[in-house]
């Protein structure tokens, strides 16, 4: 991978990321696990930096979301053009902002519609605005970030259903906002990209995205795993955040439900292809892995990378090398499959 973020994907490229090779450079591979050298050492620098701040659950979200800032985000770009809109759901009006690349291009542009991650309870447009400029240049897709309503103040399902009217409304005035109808897909990263993934199950006989992008996706509920009990501290992600977010967004009497838990859906068979990304040092790792098992298991296309040396999180930290590659692992695979005959 380049370490130009900004510039073009060439068809070589293409050809010989899609022809088969699982590896995009050392320490990235195509199922999930732990680099046996451990964390990368810039990794461990980012994390030094969180750990001096105190923990996020330890204050009211709403004084985090304010304050909590990351001094390590990508590089902005010039060459898109941004566009804040408001979606009209029922009882209430969200947020978006529309990112556009500055080619031009003949005809409607194939779309991302993408829901950000912080544990149903943080993230907004602005804590991801750089990322998904870095994405739209690179992948010469369109991009909309969408601010759907978070916890506690809205607790489950209303993220889902901010989802379900969010993605409907974008599809119903895609001519006016001069996207394809037929190349938009879904994605996000944690909590976004389970909410993305119960979108495309919760509508089997309605309107399913052409594809999904899901970055290190929450699947599992309030269930264990291998990697949640192995990576419970010292991370970005720590056991003691990951039950925060859960406690203010959903109940006991509903942490079983597939739109939260998506393992316990029942029928995986009409998603669409996915591209999944994990990392090694990552509680949700293993999840990520098993879904890319039950999609295969249903003969649904799906690619996965695994950034073995990386923690959950870190496609937002621009000064890691791994995140510049990750994006532009994304990009390539967008361009590749939004503009595919």
């Amino acid at each position: 991978m380049s370490k130009d973020a900004n510039k073009q994907i060439s068809q070589t490229e293409k050809e010989s990321f899609f022809g088969g090779q699982n590896n995009v450079k050392e320490n990235v591979v195509n199922h999930a696990l732990a680099a046996s050298s451990g964390l990368d050492e810039q990794a461990k620098e980012v994390l030094n930096y969180i750990h001096s701040l105190p923990p996020a659950y330890e204050f009211e979200p709403k004084y985090v979301r304010q304050f909590r800032k990351n001094p390590y985000e990508h590089e902005d770009v010039t060459n898109i053009t941004r566009e804040d809109i408001t979606i009209d759901c029922e009882s209430h009006k969200l947020d978006a902002r529309v990112y556009r690349p500055a080619s031009t291009h003949e005809n409607l542009y194939p779309t991302l519609i993408y829901f950000h991650g912080g544990g149903f309870v943080l993230g907004d447009i602005e804590s991801y605005d750089k990322f998904l400029a870095q994405l739209c240049v690179q992948s010469n897709v369109v991009i909309i970030s969408v601010a759907y309503r978070l916890a506690p103040e809205t607790v489950f399902p209303g993220a889902i259903e901010d989802t379900q009217a969010s993605t409907d409304w974008i599809v119903n005035n895609a001519q006016s906002l001069n996207l394809d109808p037929t190349r938009i897909a879904l994605g996000g990263d944690s909590a976004g990209a389970n909410l993305a993934i119960v979108y495309c199950l919760l509508n089997k006989d309605k309107f399913q995205p052409y594809f999904q992008l899901l970055i290190y996706p929450s699947i599992a509920g309030n269930d264990s795993t291998p990697s949640r009990e192995a990576f419970s501290k010292n991370l970005l992600l720590t056991e003691n955040l990951l039950k925060w977010f859960h406690q203010l967004y959903i109940t006991e009497e509903d942490e079983n439900d597939p739109r939260f838990n998506i393992l316990n859906a029942e029928d995986f068979s009409h998603l669409p292809p996915a591209f999944i990304l994990t990392c090694g040092f990552d509680p949700l790792r293993d999840e990520g892995q098993m879904f890319a098992d039950k999609l295969t298991e249903n003969n649904v296309a799906v690619k996965h990378s695994c950034y073995t040396d990386m923690f959950h999180g870190f496609i937002n930290f621009g000064v890691l090398q791994q995140s510049k590659d990750a994006v532009t692992e994304c990009a390539m695979v967008l361009n590749s499959v939004m503009y595919q005959k």
